[in-house]
C-alpha cells in the first residue's frame, strides 16, 4: 500500500537517503528540512522548531520518518537541547494533531553508548545507558515518542541507528575506532530497514536496533528487528555504502576522541 511519508532531515544523508529509496518503492514523499532538496520531488523548506511550518508538512500525510537532528557532540544546551529534544517533541505533536497512523523515529545505538560495545551483544533490555551529550538527547527523543505511543494510542518505532558512514574521510576514520565494524550500518541495509520500517505492520510502540550484519558480529541484538520487520541484513563493513562526490554529506563534528561504548 502505498504511503503519504514525510521525512524531516530530508537533505541530510540519513533523510535524502530514505526519501529517495522511498519514493523508488511508489511512496508519495515529501521532504522537510531547513536546506533545499538534495533529491527532486515535493519539499518543504523549514525550521525544526517552528510549530506553523512543521504542521503544514505534516498536513495530508499519514507517516513520518523523523531524520532530523543536530549530531555529535555539538553544544548541549544551545544545540543539541532545542533541535533534537524540542524538536522531537514538536515533530511528535504536529503528528498527533494530524493523527498520523505511524512515526519513525530516528534514534541511535549512542543511547547504549555507556556500554562496551567491543564485547558481548548488547539488548534491549540493557535500558538507556548514554555515554555522552549527544547519546542523552537520543535517549531523551526514545522516551518522549513512548509517551507519546502510550499516551495518545500511536504507532511509533525508535531505529537505533549504526555508523552510517557519509563520505571517504569518514571512512578512513572509521577504520581507527575499536569495533566499528561491529556496529556499521551500510546504505543498502538502511535503505532496507526503512521501506521495512514504513511498511510492515505494527502497533504501539518499539525500540529496535540496526546495524549491518557485520560477520555476524554485531555488537547489538537485531533479533527484535527481525521479529518485528523482518529486518535481514547482508553488509559487514565496508561492503554496501557508497560516496558521490556529488552528493557529498559532511560527518559529525565529533569530539577530541571517536571510542563510542565505553572506550
Amino acid at each position: 500500500m502505498q504511503s503519504k511519508v514525510l521525512v524531516t532531515g530530508a537533505s541530510g544523508a540519513v533523510g535524502s537517503t530514505v526519501t529517495r529509496v522511498l519514493r523508488e518503492r511508489g511512496h508519495a514523499v515529501r521532504g522537510f528540512d531547513c536546506e533545499p532538496p538534495r533529491t527532486p520531488g515535493e519539499h518543504h523548506v523549514g525550521d525544526l522548531l517552528d510549530f506553523e511550518a512543521l504542521s503544514r508538512a505534516v498536513s495530508g500525510m499519514d507517516t513520518l520518518v523523523h531524520c532530523a537532528a543536530v549530531p555529535d557532540r555539538q553544544d548541549f544546551p544551545s544545540q543539541l537541547v532545542p533541535v533534537n529534544i524540542v524538536g522531537t517533541h514538536l515533530v511528535l505533536e504536529a503528528a498527533r494533531l494530524a493523527g498520523l497512523r505511524r512515526v519513525i523515529n530516528v534514534s541511535s545505538v549512542r543511547v547504549v553508548g555507556g556500554i562496551d560495545w567491543a564485547r558481548g551483544r548488547i539488548g534491549l533490555e540493557q535500558g538507556l545507558v548514554p555515554g555522552d551529550h549527544y547519546g542523552v538527547s537520543k535517549a531523551t527523543g526514545e522516551l518522549l515518542a513512548r509517551m507519546y505511543a502510550e499516551r495518545f494510542a500511536m504507532s511509533i518505532l525508535s531505529a537505533r541507528l549504526g555508523w552510517f558512514v557519509r563520505n571517504p574521510d569518514e571512512a578512513k576514520l572509521f577504520e581507527t575506532v575499536r569495533a566499528a565494524s561491529r556496529f556499521y550500518v551500510s546504505h543498502r541495509d538502511a535503505m532496507d530497514f526503512f521501506v521495512r520500517a514504513v511498511e510492515a505492520p505494527f502497533e504501539g510502540y518499539a525500540a529496535v536496533f540496526v546495524t549491518s550484519r557485520n560477520n555476524d558480529d554485531s555488537a547489538f541484538d537485531l533479533a527484535p528487528t527481525r521479529a518485528l520487520l523482518g529486518f535481514e541484513p547482508v553488509d559487514s563493513w565496508p561492503s554496501g555504502s557508497s560516496w558521490s562526490e556529488e552528493q557529498h554529506f559532511d560527518s559529525p563534528r565529533f569530539g577530541p576522541s571517536v571510542r563510542p561504548g565505553g572506550s
